[in-house]
């Protein structure tokens, strides 16, 4: 039996109309009902986009382009065996890539190991599926073990994980809903890509990108990056922290889903900074909450956030180099800088 591969955080949650926004309610689809789906939107068409189009937000099946799903994460066609193309969500919070039940079981796919998982709400023992190949517009890897989860649990087909994405290079064009995954080799300095843009050190655990120099209100904290969760996530560590600091602070209780269906109870507040790179956040929501998949990393007595789509998406732009431990952000500029519709807003 493999151990403790890290998945992702929130799937769905309950909380205050400022949470609503992110809120993602998914019902429940048997793997017989998403084989009728697709055969009868497939009748008289052979088009695999738009067959996925039929089952998520769509997506632009040219240059690797990516979508902000409902539940405001990012997804990317992916192709299953050479087969029909399916949106899955890029997750660099996630160790292993994870297939729904409900495709694997559609796509007939063998099944392997008994696999044990770190979610957010504790280890599980999930059943995994073998996958030759995968293939998305820009690279290709073969012979995966996936994790299969529970659509409506997972809000998605599928999570492209750090298995997937290792040993590469993230760009994201938030201005263009674009995302491109570069070959990266070993350099000192940042490439042409970065030029202009504010470069942050990392450091790798499990495969995971966290940034040690950041701060919340002052404080000095762990980030780990996170474009799988839909918003921000706190340990009670940090909240502890933050209440010493700031005894008037509001907290109110929320209910959030985990991916394998469990519930955690936790608690909902924006955080009056963030400070990254010489970059501040201001304002940005955040859950906070007794959180299993920081333990595997050993931050459960450190302060830490994952930090989620909510935050990144604030920016114009995000490269991720997994190989040089890298991020880089690229400010907004124009009617992005002014959106009213932002939660959270940047102040360089």
């Amino acid at each position: 039996m493999n151990s403790y591969p890290l998945l992702s955080m929130l799937v769905k949650t309950s909380a205050s109309a400022v949470l609503a926004a992110a809120a993602f309610i998914c019902p429940p689809l048997m793997a017989n009902d998403l084989s009728a789906q697709i055969e009868q939107e497939n009748s008289g068409r052979d088009n695999a986009a738009e067959i996925a189009s039929t089952l998520a937000p769509p997506i632009a099946p040219l240059l690797q382009d990516f979508t902000v799903d409902r539940t405001n994460r990012l997804t990317v066609p992916v192709t299953i065996n050479d087969g029909k193309s399916f949106p899955f969500i890029v997750d660099t919070g996630s160790e292993r890539t994870v297939i729904s039940q409900e495709l694997a079981q559609y796509l007939n796919l063998d099944s392997g190991e008994m696999l044990r998982l770190a979610t957010v709400s504790g280890p599980a023992t999930v059943n995994s599926y073998l996958i030759d190949k995968l293939t998305t517009a820009t690279f290709s890897i073969e012979d995966i073990e996936a994790p299969g989860l529970k659509q409506q649990n997972l809000g998605a087909h599928g999570l492209l994980g750090i298995d997937s994405l290792e040993e590469n290079k993230i760009f994201l064009d938030f201005t263009k809903g674009e995302m491109q995954v570069l070959p990266s080799e070993k350099k000192r300095s940042a490439g042409k890509l970065e030029r202009g843009m504010i470069v942050v050190t990392a450091r790798r655990k499990a495969g995971r990108m966290i940034l040690s120099n950041a701060r919340v209100n002052g404080a000095l904290v762990d980030i780990v990056i996170d474009t799988g969760a839909q918003s921000s996530m706190g340990n009670y560590k940090l909240r502890d922290l933050l209440r010493r600091r700031d005894r008037k602070g509001e907290y109110q209780d929320v209910e959030m889903k985990s991916v394998i269906g469990d519930v955690l109870t936790g608690q909902f507040t924006q955080l009056r900074s963030i400070e990254i790179g010489g970059v501040t956040i201001k304002d940005l929501p955040i859950t906070f909450s007794e959180n299993y998949a920081m333990k595997t990393l050993g931050l459960e007595d450190k302060p830490a956030i994952f930090l989620g789509m909510d935050a990144l998406g604030l920016f114009d732009k995000v490269v991720i180099d997994f190989t040089n431990r890298r991020i880089s952000f690229e400010l907004p500029k124009g009617s992005r800088l002014q959106s009213s519709n932002r939660f959270a807003v940047l102040r360089p």
